[in-house]
């Protein structure tokens, strides 16, 4: 008997402890409530609804896939944070630092991070498992087209003798961080030229480290794509070397995309970076991903966000600022239910 009682003690004592560490969830709402004394004067009143439940308000969790700091994307992912924590209470948002715009559809896709940055071609061809993606990428929806298009800078010291494209042949390129698809652009217009990759000697470092073994003579052309003024070449520019950015002549560009129609033509003033001359380059678009099983309310509430507070968030991500709300609904993927929702609603998706 006494063994019995001891049993049924613990027994009763293990269920008090777990009462007591259960976290409560009580909803509030204006009217309709009734409030309960407190068992004991430390305890807080209780307000507890006595009709219709009210929605729960859940802490949510979410990642941005951007890619180096040295680039865009990154600011952007930081801006886009600040008015998710400003516009959407309860809202816990984290930056990743990733290798960009072909390692980000494999993080969306998985659900590592709820939102990711990249190239709208990128976000196609992760989609439909096309090169360089081996699997087709099926949880992946459009979000927000239009950011400042990927603008190819290819930067050389004046001093390097390099002048052309071809030039390039034989010397060593920092081709930016693996997973992203600036290496593959290189070659590209490597393949283009009648060259192939084995003709480079490629480093693959982030836009700003990059820019920085340029500045130290440790490669002969650093690579960075993002929508200009790019801080990484704001750096190298800092450095007081005195560098020149690589062009795509007129008939090279044409052919190029022709080749590639999903690029564009893109023009960087030459006082962005405090040039001689305007540099004709050319660019991919940009775009926002976002994982097709995120609620469709908070995609929406996030949709909204960004658009409610657009000032605030181009303060702090300049290549924001060419978003619009009538391209914004343009993704080359489907939109998130949530997303086409917003757009639905400000009548410039049908």
């Amino acid at each position: 008997m006494k063994k019995a009682l001891m049993v049924l003690l613990c027994v009763g004592l293990v269920f008090t402890v777990l009462g007591c560490t259960k976290e409560a969830k009580v909803e509030v709402t204006p009217a309709n409530t009734a409030t309960v004394a407190p068992a004991t004067p430390a305890a807080a009143a209780v307000t507890v609804v006595k009709e219709a439940p009210v929605e729960k308000v859940v802490a949510t969790q979410i990642a941005i896939a951007t890619a180096g700091t040295g680039g865009a994307y990154y600011p952007v992912g930081v801006g886009m944070s600040e008015v998710f924590k400003k516009a959407i209470p309860g809202l816990s948002v984290s930056v990743e630092v990733t290798g960009g715009t072909v390692e980000n559809p494999g993080l969306v896709n998985i659900g590592d991070c709820e939102i990711g940055i990249a190239n709208s071609d990128m976000a196609y061809f992760a989609m439909v498992g096309s090169t360089p993606f081996t699997m087709k990428h099926d949880n992946i929806r459009g979000f927000i087209n239009g950011m400042a298009p990927g603008v190819v800078h290819y930067a050389v010291l004046e001093s390097s003798g390099i002048k052309t494209l071809a030039d390039l042949v034989g010397k060593r390129v920092a081709v930016g961080p693996q997973g992203n698809s600036t290496s593959l652009f290189l070659e590209k217009v490597l393949n283009l030229m009648g060259y192939t990759w084995k003709d480079i000697t490629p480093s693959y470092l982030s836009f700003s480290e990059g820019m920085q073994a340029l500045a130290d003579g440790k490669v002969d052309m650093a690579i960075a794509s993002a929508g200009p003024p790019v801080s990484a070449v704001q750096e190298l520019a800092a450095t007081g070397k005195k560098f020149a950015l690589l062009e795509f002549d007129n008939a090279f560009r044409a052919k190029f995309l022709e080749a590639y129609p999903y690029y564009i033509s893109y023009d960087i003033p030459k006082a962005t970076y405090g040039l001689a001359n305007d540099t004709h380059t050319v660019a991919t678009q940009n775009m926002l991903m976002v994982n097709s099983k995120v609620d469709a309310d908070l995609v929406y509430k996030m949709t909204k966000a960004v658009f409610d507070n657009f000032d605030f968030f181009v303060a702090a991500a300049p290549a924001a600022a060419t978003i619009t709300l009538a391209d914004a609904p343009k993704t080359s993927i489907p939109l998130h239910e949530g997303a086409a929702r917003y757009y639905k609603e400000m009548g410039v998706l049908k």
